[in-house]
């Protein structure tokens, strides 16, 4: 099949808003229109017209009793209203002519409610028929950072980093696991999405929409269970040629398979056939959570390895050791460096530091200059094909520096994949990190994370290779 590039032009509404109406909208904060309306404030740019007949103003903004009083068009519209008002307000929104909706109702056919199937199914006829495109019902909402949009209910998403990572998930909180993380750790997102129950938005429609979106460098999927697996899977297989999809499949046992039923409304179905299913779709699956952000952010970073076989420099022989066996389980090969790379690193680094493959910069540490000759040997190896890096701060930091400039250097230079664990107390090596990150260097909080990111790096490179026969 072709991607339909043309296709994506119905998600501009919905993405980039000029105008945002939030019906339901109040300022009691026990109702989720509070934090809605709340979140926009915040950074949106645009039209934003709470919707209320109870109220004339809402935060300084003029509300208005419904959307047909609005005196301009409404590009978005975000429900939070009860359920039995849903379909009326949906008829004002298609009378208004909006084009993108995002439903945080909920009550359809994730609820144990006798007609909850059918009232989802009688809903997706509506909008389908005016041409909507929906996210939700059953949503926190979404977010596109690049355009200072936050339309969902929790006003703390808007300080998530602008980056290029999508994320893509049937479950909100996954999503309210992973951008605290995201924060903490730097890691920039261009679109967050809560998928929720998927009225005509599912995952095949948001991948091939981020396939062109020139905003999204890789793609994170948190999936439960999909309507029609077959046509996700016939486009995925499309969006990694152009970039690299990774997911996290849940529902691997009967518990959580009975669980995603109640929470989204579809059956997980069997994982093992879902598994092989995204991996000869070339779909990278991932077993945690935090690695599905972080191979996805590696993924964002750098190039593929154009092979397996990868070295590990560590400030410390712990941080190596981890990250080797992690190399191993994974599927990457810790490399024997050729001759002319051991008699350079034999001459750098005395006898009581590991001078092979996993090797410990041990004491000399404190000296940045010979550290980076020992990167830079390590990288120009004709047998290795990427590095995995580990620092961790000890010492003093008077003694101890970090040799970023050569890192970077090696890297660039090489043009071979780098993934970094850089672990450190608060702000001591920040501007150092912000350095690595914006010179495409990717960092991590652990050594099992950067060998993860880079077991992935590799996973993509043979896909790509795969695609290119």
């Amino acid at each position: 099949m072709d991607l339909n590039k043309e296709s994506s032009e119905a998600f501009k509404p919905l993405f980039y808003p000029e105008s945002v109406a939030v019906v339901g909208a109040t300022n009691n904060s026990k109702k989720m229109g509070c934090h809605v309306l709340k979140s926009l404030i915040r950074n949106f740019p645009g039209n934003i017209y709470p919707v209320n007949p109870n109220y004339s103003t809402l935060f300084g903004l003029k509300t208005y009793p419904s959307l047909k009083d609005i005196p301009r068009k409404v590009d978005l519209a975000i429900l939070v209203v009860q359920r039995q008002m849903l379909f009326d307000v949906i008829k004002e929104c298609i009378e208004k002519g909006v084009k993108a909706l995002v439903i945080v109702t909920a009550g359809f056919r994730e609820a144990e409610i006798e007609d909850g199937s059918e009232l989802h199914r009688e809903l997706a006829e509506l909008v389908n028929s005016a041409g909507i495109k929906v996210i939700g019902p059953n949503t926190f909402g979404m977010v596109n950072t690049h355009a200072n949009l936050n339309a969902s209910f929790t006003p703390v998403l808007s300080e998530v980093k602008k980056g290029n990572i999508a994320l893509i998930s049937q479950s909100g909180g996954v999503c309210h696991l992973l951008f605290p993380y995201a924060i903490q750790e730097g890691i920039g997102l261009s679109k967050i999405v809560g998928l929720g129950n998927r009225l005509n938005v599912d995952f095949a429609d948001m991948l091939e929409y981020l396939a062109f979106d020139e905003e999204t460098r890789s793609i994170a999927l948190y999936v439960e269970g999909i309507d029609n697996p077959r046509e996700m899977i016939e486009v995925a297989r499309e969006v990694v040629k152009r970039k690299p999809i990774v997911a996290y499949k849940a529902g691997r046992f009967e518990a959580a398979n009975r669980a995603a039923k109640s929470h989204t409304g579809s059956l997980a179905g069997n994982y093992t056939i879902y598994k092989s299913a995204f991996r000869q779709a070339g779909i990278i699956v991932v077993e945690d959570l935090i690695e599905l952000i972080s191979s996805a952010k590696a993924l964002a970073f750098q190039n593929p390895p154009e092979g397996r076989n990868v070295a590990v420099v560590s400030l410390v022989a712990g941080l190596g050791m981890v990250a080797a066996d992690v190399c191993e389980e994974t599927g990457l090969k810790l490399v024997e460096f050729t001759k002319e790379t051991k008699e350079e690193i034999f001459k750098l680094l005395p006898p009581y530091t590991i001078r092979t493959n996993p090797v410990d910069l041990g004491f000399v540490a404190n000296d940045p200059d010979v550290c980076g000759e020992v990167i830079k040997a390590v990288f120009e190896d004709e047998n290795v094909q990427g590095v995995v890096l580990n620092y961790i701060y000890s010492w003093g930091d008077d003694f101890l520096k970090l040799p970023t400039d050569a890192i970077i250097d090696a890297a660039e230079s090489s043009g071979k994949p780098i993934t970094m664990c850089l672990k450190y107390p608060l702000s001591i090596w920040e501007k150092e990190k912000e350095k690595l990150e914006e010179n495409g260097v990717p960092t991590f909080p652990t050594p099992e994370l950067a060998a993860k990111a880079m077991a992935a790096l590799a996973e993509y490179g043979e896909v790509k290779r795969k695609l290119s026969r």
